[in-house]
């Protein structure tokens, strides 16, 4: 099952990444990572929502449901981006058809554009129907109407425990209708960043959202986890991008951009090498880049002085799988360690870990044999989630709340960065993962803040 679902992923990339290069053919100023974006969300929720996994099977049906009844039950949104799921839909299928892509058992190709038009109004209107969303979903809309980030945690927390605070009248009508009419006390951002910050009380408790600490004792306690494997490091993303960076430099300094990056062509010649799409703006808005580069400088393999990207010798040097496998092993390793020690060297807000120490606890399930699935509270099932409550309200607890988001936007990090893999809620390690989870217990200390036995 699993390697069915990965192999749908891969599909989905791909055709994506066509898709990109197909759509800045014909417009060079296209908004192509937000078109992408938008339809990653639509292929993902029409495989695991819809049972519908190929990108060029389209009925009436299918959009029907997925435009009116999957996305606003799911996806949380402002209105101008609903506003663009039909539009960037209908290019989509344009591309489908042009490129041969247009499954056979789809509606008419010709008229799907149509039918997709006359959805726009329907669309927007599910959106706006509080009845066709989750008691989460319309939680947090409320939160994003109001301009809360939505992806910072500390923002989230913060109207979280406002909304907590509200009388029960109020609570239930913002979670059944989205709305609120004069609350008792209005939000207002900065109060409720300083009650939720006075009120925030850090536990040392295991995860509420993780298996039992048994599931991840049994990883821990492996002896001698630097694995001398090197297919192991050979088969991690993060490792490959990196290594495709250092092969594309070739040991020669190279010119980069104002910011420090690698410039767009270089980029998307090193994306098109490890066999992604290429379409790209800067090297920084694409992670699988962006992460390793960064990566390679905090560790020394790489400097940038007076415009120009000079490579080094680094810690352990670079060794090509085909070289050696011993030496490629030692590279992989000090850099898997390189990266996981600078996040958690870093703030938050500069991209370092927010949920330490359970993010650690959460990376050692995810390395275990079964590794982890994380919660969903956008999930129409979330009520029954065994949330710890707040005595003094009988509502969730808001800290234990900060803390799954948290840790769940930690892991989504790394599995932008390619340290981990997911296939929907499921996030698997490796066992080379493990190992520089181990370096950085090691180093951590007694600071984890929690015992594994």
């Amino acid at each position: 099952m699993e390697d069915e679902q990965g192999a749908q992923r891969l599909e989905r990339e791909q055709v994506l990444s066509e898709y990109g290069t197909w759509r800045l053919t014909g417009d060079e100023d296209a908004p192509v990572a937000e078109e992408i974006r938008t339809l990653e969300t639509l292929l993902r929720l029409k495989a695991e929502q819809q049972g519908s996994p190929d990108p060029g099977l389209w009925t009436e049906e299918l959009a029907i449901e997925l435009l009116t009844v999957v996305v606003p039950r799911t996806v949380i949104q402002p209105r101008e981006h609903v506003m663009d799921l039909v539009p960037t839909l209908i290019r989509f299928v344009t591309y489908l058809r042009e490129t041969g892509r247009w499954h056979p058992g789809a509606m008419s190709a010709t008229e799907a554009p149509g039918m997709l038009s006359g959805l726009e109004f329907a669309a927007l209107e599910a959106a706006d129907d509080p009845s066709r969303r989750s008691f989460s979903t319309n939680i947090l809309g409320y939160g994003m109407a109001l301009g809360v980030d939505l992806e910072d945690e500390d923002e989230l927390a913060a109207f979280m425990n406002w909304y907590n605070s509200l009388p029960d009248d109020e609570r239930l009508a913002l979670s059944e209708t989205g709305r609120i009419e004069r609350p008792q006390t209005p939000y207002d951002r900065d109060a409720s960043l300083r009650a939720a910050q006075a009120e925030d009380q850090g536990t040392s408790s295991w995860p509420w959202f993780l298996p039992g600490p048994e599931a991840a004792e049994g990883t821990v306690l492996i002896e001698g986890a630097l694995t001398e494997d090197a297919a192991v490091y050979a088969a991690n993303d993060f490792v490959e991008r990196a290594a495709a960076l250092l092969e594309h430099l070739g040991g020669q300094p190279r010119k980069v951009t104002g910011t420090g990056a690698l410039n767009r062509a270089d980029s998307a010649e090193v994306l098109e090498a490890l066999g992604m799409r290429p379409s790209l703006r800067t090297m920084w808005e694409r992670p699988e880049l962006a992460g390793p580069w960064v990566t390679l400088l905090d560790g020394g393999w790489l400097e940038v002085t007076s415009g120009m990207v000079h490579p080094l010798a680094g810690p352990v040097p670079y060794v090509p799988l085909a070289a050696g496998g011993e030496g490629f092993v030692e590279f992989g390793h000090a850099l898997l360690s390189a990266c996981l020690f600078g996040k958690d060297a870093r703030d938050a807000q500069d991209g370092g870990f927010r949920g330490m120490p359970d993010t650690i606890a959460a990376l050692l399930v995810a390395c275990g044999p079964e590794g982890l699935v994380m919660p969903d509270l956008l999930s129409p099932d979330a009520a029954e989630l065994p949330v710890p409550l707040d005595p003094s309200t009988g509502e969730w607890d808001r800290a234990e709340l900060h803390r799954l988001v948290a840790v769940t936007r930690d892991l989504d990090d790394l599995v932008d960065l390619g340290i981990l893999h997911r296939h929907g809620r499921h996030h698997t390690g490796s066992a080379a993962v493990l190992a520089a989870l181990v370096a950085l217990m090691k180093e951590r200390g007694e600071q984890s803040g929690f015992s594994l036995g």
